[in-house]
């Protein structure tokens, strides 16, 4: 698992999670600390430790209270160390109760090592939510995206489907247009940096049949396939290489000291170097 799929899901969500990384040797735990974060927006390495004349450089992704601290058990242990003397001076707290650490050894095991913040210990997880993307020891769990993507987009789609977005109610064009600006972006979210197989894009594409049926009050078998070019809809599978590509694009014109930039050409290889080449 490289940082930049990391990195390139910085979007709106509220949740805190803990994530692992390890450039180099076997992986180990990281962790992420919430709420009350000072610093306002901001991606990248961190300094935490504000008493020393140097600061501390930290292995960190920080979005507005969305922290996570990546690095083997002895970083990460480190960094919740700085993260607990920089709240206890400038006067705020963490929440141990909704931090997590992912990818950390079993309790048995020799390198397991016990994180935890103000003598509470923090909960292990095999899986956890980070900016809305569920991540798991191997990365981005595209299976678990999908499956909570999904199920959060029909959900939108039966609200606005009571509100009129229905063949009694609005026009199809209209319809159409409304669900591409309001409701397939719900479903689209994260795919840009998602290593989808065929079996995803086959249930991303069902989940927009069940959308576009509703629609129209079609059965639930019914095909899409006429309706879709009506209304100028792509299918999921050609509309997620369609965010991949324009990805692609506006990473290609980021400046060299970009943080992006920097980490692309730092990682030897990753999802986004790969898809560039």
């Amino acid at each position: 698992m490289s940082l930049i799929p990391l990195l390139r899901s910085a979007a709106s969500a509220t949740t805190t999670s803990v994530l692992s990384v390890s450039p180099s040797g076997p992986p180990g735990p990281g962790a992420l600390v919430a709420d009350g974060l000072p610093f306002g927006p901001l991606v990248g390495t961190a300094a935490l430790s504000s008493s020393s004349p140097t600061p501390t450089p930290i292995n960190s992704l920080l979005y507005a209270d969305d922290v996570a601290l990546v690095g083997s058990a002895s970083e990460v242990r480190h960094m919740l160390d700085l993260a607990q003397i920089h709240s206890l001076t400038l006067g705020y707290k963490w929440s141990p109760p909704k931090c997590a650490v992912l990818n950390a050894p079993s309790p048995g095991s020799s390198r397991f090592v016990q994180m935890s913040l103000y003598g509470q210990d923090l909960p292990t997880t095999e899986e956890f939510t980070y900016l809305g993307v569920p991540f798991d020891g191997k990365g981005i769990s595209v299976s678990a995206m999908i499956k909570h993507r999904s199920a959060s987009t029909l959900a939108a789609m039966a609200q606005l489907h009571s509100m009129g977005l229905n063949r009694q109610g609005f026009p199809l064009l209209l319809s159409s247009r409304l669900f591409a600006a309001f409701i397939r972006p719900k479903l689209e979210y994260g795919l840009a940096i998602a290593r989808l197989t065929r079996k995803d894009g086959e249930e991303l594409n069902r989940a927009q049949d069940r959308c576009l049926r509703m629609l129209v009050g079609g059965h639930r078998t019914a095909s899409t396939v006429v309706l879709r070019h009506i209304t100028n809809l792509p299918s999921m599978t050609f509309r997620a290489a369609t965010l991949v590509l324009k990805f692609c694009l506006r990473f290609s014109g980021l400046p060299d000291d970009c943080l992006l930039s920097l980490l692309s050409s730092s990682v030897s290889s990753s999802l986004l170097t790969q898809l560039v080449s």
